[in-house]
């Protein structure tokens, strides 16, 4: 085991008796009573230097994600936050039929079958605690506890879906994949005919049934029987006619032939909200999206005509989506705080002196614990404290190496992992007071390892710790830098009076 590997070794094991030290105090009492005494090295605690950098985000990469955020959040100083959705059309597979024949049977066999829409519906699947199982089921008429619904869930607003006249090509004028970007100005510039307009929407967490169609051909009454049952989620009207024109009406054309020329003949659908009763802002999956058309159809089977109902699907999850983020009434103006805010919002940049690490170097300290301590600012009101901070390489937008090394990794929630390196806020009193961050092993490799580069350390809000994907933003002055992700799923803000890197370390007499 080289001395980089024990490093390491004994960091995780002093986190894990921090850990378990944080349950129990007198646990802690018990073990340091029984360490030997008058050892021949001295224990200490140091107060590095640190340098911090309030980040704010000009625009910020919203193509890629896990989740797309709808609706409107207010957090004093940060503002009023507002996310729009844009996002591609799937055809789920080329020339599809609609009816029980394609419409070149239907012409050679002088037999048209009238198809007629008679519903449609756009539906946008919440977070829930079976969203990770892609084989999960629901039951009809059963309520389920969401995940990431911010602000008031209650409150009232106005939907509007339209037509999106602007192509979403992955390919960038450099051949490279196109990074969207939360002020995109061209989507805006390209919204088209309004598909639905609700003017008062209401969430719920209760679980959608969908109903078989009645064939005449039997007594029974299959509309009464259970089609499928869907997660809880927004589904809201879509305009019929439009669809039959658009959709329908277009059986066997060149426009439905493949993928790829459908997607230049119905670009997309921008999702847009208003007029809330109360601040709402939710996380949707828009991985399961999707476009209902419920159509007629009318048949001959041995002689007997009947008009039937079938139901077709087109995706929006598999293809391109954007978020369009916007702030208003941002009134961040005290230098001395740090802001970290999700969505489009604010990040920050941590420095450690270069004078430390080479005094950590030279007096060949063994660090045994290394932890950011950023304190909550109190006099600042919060509509909902963020439970999870996010460190990262500022340079890369990887995560640190304590990252890979945290035995709380394992955990099925992200609310039960990493818990060593990204510790959850700590409250007193029913306020957060800190978080604490451990980078001991990034730090034991800056001293131990000479081509290891001081990296900025990027600070960020996080929607989920387990997720490690890293974009890009655009500063004030438009420059391009590296964020994670996890930052851009959530609304949520937090104000910091103070950062302090605080170090645990031994060294012999």
């Amino acid at each position: 085991m080289n001395m980089i590997k024990k490093l390491k070794f004994v960091t995780l094991f002093v986190g894990g008796i921090a850990f378990l030290s944080a349950c129990s105090d007198d646990a802690f009492n018990e073990i340091e009573s029984s360490l030997p005494k008058d050892p021949n090295y001295n224990t200490d605690v140091y107060t590095a230097t640190v340098s911090v950098s309030n980040i704010k985000e000009k625009a910020i990469q919203t193509n890629g994600l896990s989740g797309y955020l709808l609706g409107k959040y207010t957090q004093a100083p940060f503002g009023t936050k507002n996310a729009t959705i844009a996002s591609q059309v799937i055809l789920p597979s080329a020339n599809p039929r609609f009816g029980a024949l394609t419409q070149a049977d239907e012409t050679a066999k002088n037999t048209p079958e009238n198809e007629k829409v008679t519903e449609a519906y756009l539906y946008i699947p919440f977070f829930n605690i079976n969203s990770s199982n892609s084989r999960a089921t629901y039951n009809k008429d059963t309520e389920y506890q969401l995940d990431s619904i911010y602000g008031n869930k209650d409150a009232s607003f106005a939907i509007n879906v339209s037509e999106l006249n602007y192509y979403l090509s992955n390919i960038g004028t450099d051949y490279q994949p196109k990074t969207y970007y939360s002020n995109d100005t061209d989507i805006p510039t390209h919204i088209g005919t309004s598909v639905a307009s609700v003017t008062s929407y209401t969430i719920s967490n209760k679980s959608i049934t969908r109903y078989q169609f009645d064939d005449p051909k039997t007594q029974d009454d299959e509309s009464k029987k259970e089609a499928d049952v869907l997660a809880p989620g927004i589904r809201i009207p879509l305009s019929t006619s439009f669809f039959q024109t658009k959709i329908i009406d277009k059986e066997g054309s060149d426009e439905l032939s493949n993928a790829e020329k459908f997607s230049k003949y119905f670009k997309g659908l921008v999702i847009s909200t208003s007029n809330f009763s109360k601040d709402l802002m939710m996380l949707l999956n828009m991985a399961g999206a999707k476009i209902e058309i419920v159509y007629s159809y009318d048949t001959t089977n041995n002689g007997t005509k009947s008009t039937l109902k079938s139901r077709y699907e087109l995706n929006l999850g598999g293809g391109i989506t954007v978020n369009l983020l916007s702030n208003s009434d941002e009134n961040l103006s005290d230098s001395t705080k740090t802001y970290l805010s999700g969505a489009l919002g604010q990040t920050a940049s941590i420095t450690i002196a270069d004078t430390d690490i080479t005094k950590f170097k030279e007096g060949n300290w063994l660090i045994t614990d290394a932890s950011l301590y950023l304190y909550v600012d109190n006099s600042v009101t919060y509509a909902k404290e963020p439970d999870r901070l996010f460190v990262y390489n500022a340079e890369t937008g990887n995560v640190l190496v304590d990252y890979q090394y945290d035995p709380t990794s394992a955990a099925k929630t992200a609310a039960s992992s990493y818990l060593i390196h990204l510790g959850k806020l700590q409250k007193q009193n029913g306020k957060g007071a800190y978080y604490q961050l451990r980078i001991t092993n990034h730090l034991v490799d800056l001293i131990k390892n000479s081509t290891n580069k001081n990296i900025p350390l990027g600070i960020a809000v996080a929607s989920s710790v387990k997720v490690t994907t890293s974009g890009v933003y655009l500063d004030t002055s438009g420059a391009n830098h590296k964020i994670a992700l996890t930052t851009l799923a959530t609304p949520l803000s937090t104000v910091i009076k103070d950062v302090q890197l605080i170090i645990h370390y031994t060294k012999a007499k």
